[in-house]
């Protein structure tokens, strides 16, 4: 089975509430086969320091379990070697068995711990559905991504400063 590609993306808001949009337009993407929600936990601190958390996957426990050990046997093959593939498809599979990729309770309560009274944030762990087809299509062109990034309206900004600090320095010389 081929998966797509995953991302996590924290998102922080200023209010101790779940946007209703927010929630809305979650679920278009997943509703027209966009984005699978393969993790979610949205956790909320009131002004009182009470915290409320949501946790919600589109996969079920064997999905999750699967999932689990892949990453774990690409981390310990990455780590090790060969011989690291097995120790971390058990890892993997043990550490989603909570159903929290990579986030263990004592993580979430750090990052609880961090998040300033009225206020929340989420994280999700998403699959492109929709980058399939073109991942096969690369893969069988006996292609390779080499690079990636999000172009932000402030990554934008930032390449304009270093643009203006090299043009000042090369003035400079």
């Amino acid at each position: 089975m081929t998966y797509g590609p995953m991302q996590l993306i924290v998102i922080g808001f200023g209010h101790a509430s779940l946007p209703l949009d927010f929630v809305n337009q979650l679920r278009r993407l997943r509703e027209a086969g966009v984005v699978r929600l393969l993790d979610a936990v949205f956790i909320a601190k009131d002004e009182h320091e009470n915290l409320n958390a949501i946790k919600v996957t589109d996969l079920d426990e064997d999905e999750t379990i699967l999932l689990g050990a892949i990453a774990g046997a690409l981390v310990g093959y990455g780590a090790i070697g060969d011989e690291g593939i097995e120790r971390g498809a058990e890892i993997g599979r043990l550490s989603s068995e909570d159903g929290i990729f990579g986030l263990s309770s004592d993580d979430l309560d750090e990052i609880a711990d961090r998040i300033p009274r009225g206020t929340a944030a989420t994280f999700l762990l998403l699959e492109h559905l929709w980058a399939i087809g073109l991942k096969e299509a690369i893969r069988n062109a006996d292609g390779a991504v080499i690079g990636q990034g999000w172009i932000t309206p402030e990554t934008l900004i930032e390449v304009g400063k270093k643009m203006a600090e090299e043009a000042e320095a090369a003035a400079r010389i």
